[in-house]
């Protein structure tokens, strides 16, 4: 995995509403907890790993599920600015 499909998965899942800004300080994204958004993102990932999008070029759909996945899973549950957990 390089920088470029980090990048991309990282503004997939803002976009997608699975992280946002916490709520208490307005520092730092955090995860939403929302199913609704992780699907969006899956489909979103999906659409631009069609489009051949850079970052996800030349990956199998398998792949770029699974970073997608990691990426979800590895968003911060405590915001590291002010320490509230989101968990």
């Amino acid at each position: 995995m390089n920088s470029d499909t980090i990048e991309a998965a990282t503004q997939i899942i803002k976009d997608a509403g699975v992280v946002e800004l916490c709520a208490t300080c307005m520092s730092n994204d955090v995860y939403a907890d929302d199913e609704d958004a992780e699907r969006k993102a899956y489909a979103m990932a999906t659409n631009a790993w069609k489009e051949g999008e850079r970052g996800f070029r030349g990956m199998s759909r398998e792949d770029v599920m699974r970073i997608i996945k990691s990426a979800i899973r590895d968003a911060d549950r405590r915001c590291p600015s002010c320490g509230q957990d989101w968990d």
